[in-house]
């Protein structure tokens, strides 16, 4: 259901608990209009829709607006260590490992690629007359 900036939203949580939990949230509308979830609705007002939220906005949305909530969730990173075995050989001079490009082109002396458009020009400027001050 829609009001002048005021709107009824259901389907985008599932529970109450869960829209307690995003209270204060922006949301947005595919069209741009910004908004803010304000509080859950109990499922008598929401018609049995769990989940269900009152949201204002900035402007009147339509029901045709997709409303989208932008969520950042934690992501844990594996550690990850890959030890180099080939460091515990008899000699430690025999180990190399990857060279660099910028190696790569000054052993094999091959010249940098350059661009013709993204070489710089000299700044031409022709010089300005202004009339006589009286």
């Amino acid at each position: 259901k829609i009001f002048k900036n005021t709107a009824f939203v259901k389907d985008m949580f599932t529970s109450a608990l869960e829209i307690s939990r995003f209270e204060g949230a922006k949301i947005k509308t595919v069209s741009g209009i910004r908004g803010i979830i304000k509080k859950a609705l109990s499922d008598t007002a929401a018609n049995g829709h769990p989940g269900s939220f009152r949201a204002s906005f900035e402007d009147k949305i339509l029901m045709s607006d997709i409303i989208t909530c932008r969520l950042w969730v934690p992501v844990e990173i594996k550690q990850v260590c890959n030890p180099v075995l080939s460091l515990l050989t008899s000699d430690p001079e025999a180990w190399k490992g990857l060279r660099t490009i910028a190696q790569i082109r000054r052993e094999e002396q091959i010249p940098i690629i350059t661009n013709k458009d993204s070489v710089y020009k000299p700044i031409e400027r022709i010089p300005r007359e202004f009339a006589k001050l009286h």
